[in-house]
């Protein structure tokens, strides 16, 4: 009996794309981007966040701006408010009248101020045999600078007076008087300089006073000048006077 072979193998061609595919697929984009391309997005993007951050600031700070500026207004508005307020005509009142008080008060207290001890040390000065209230280390820096400021035991304190005494200052006494001469007056204003009563005693201006002799217009015998004398002026502040 003949047998019958049959090929079931497949006889069908590969299929072929079709026109229609290519051309969809020709169609669609490409998904292979550059690396150019996506830094170039990403800056992109970044800049509009920067302009969106920025505007967000801008409107924050305008905003802030607008409200320190009604602030500014209300408090120049209270000011002005406080200013029509302000009685300026009672201010300067009270204020002489102060001025006022402190001139009196200055005054009394000048008055109750005794220049009992200042007198006392001025005493001590002019007296033979007596000094003045002494600052010893002060005295003897005075010494070591000037050998001159050495004060003299033995000089006659009756050789000098005192003809007015003035305070033109508050502590700051004028002192006129008249001495027999120019050594007198610099014993005097040594002794006041050692004082620890006394400071900023000036250097004395001082002038020779003659006395004149009548007995030469009556005819008789001119005496001798020994009755001339110098006059002296110096200013001497008061450390302290009680």
């Amino acid at each position: 009996m003949a047998m019958i072979r049959i090929n079931l193998a497949s006889t069908a061609r590969p299929r072929t794309p079709s026109r229609t595919g290519a051309a969809v697929q020709k169609a669609l984009p490409s998904m292979d981007v550059s690396k150019g391309s996506v830094i170039a997005i990403a800056m992109l993007v970044g800049w509009v966040g920067l302009g969106v951050l920025g505007f967000l600031l801008l409107r924050s700070v305008q905003d802030e701006a607008d409200q320190l500026g009604g602030q500014a207004q209300r408090v120049s508005a209270e000011a002005e408010t406080i200013n029509q307020d302000i009685d300026e005509e009672g201010l300067q009142a009270r204020f002489q009248h102060y001025e006022e008080l402190k001139t009196a008060a200055e005054a009394l207290q000048k008055k109750r101020r005794t220049p009992v001890f200042v007198y006392h040390e001025l005493a001590n000065i002019l007296s033979p045999g007596k000094l003045p209230d002494i600052d010893e280390a002060e005295q003897r820096r005075r010494v070591d600078l000037d050998a001159q400021a050495r004060l003299d035991i033995d000089w006659d304190a009756h050789s000098v007076w005192l003809r007015s005494l003035e305070e033109s200052e508050p502590g700051l006494l004028d002192i006129s008087g008249g001495a027999r001469d120019p050594n007198d007056i610099s014993e005097f204003v040594k002794r006041l300089r050692a004082s620890a009563r006394f400071a900023r005693v000036t250097h004395p201006e001082f002038a020779l006073e003659e006395v004149r002799d009548d007995r030469a217009d009556r005819g008789g015998e001119p005496g001798r000048h020994d009755q001339d004398y110098y006059t002296f002026e110096l200013s001497a502040q008061v450390r302290y006077w009680d």
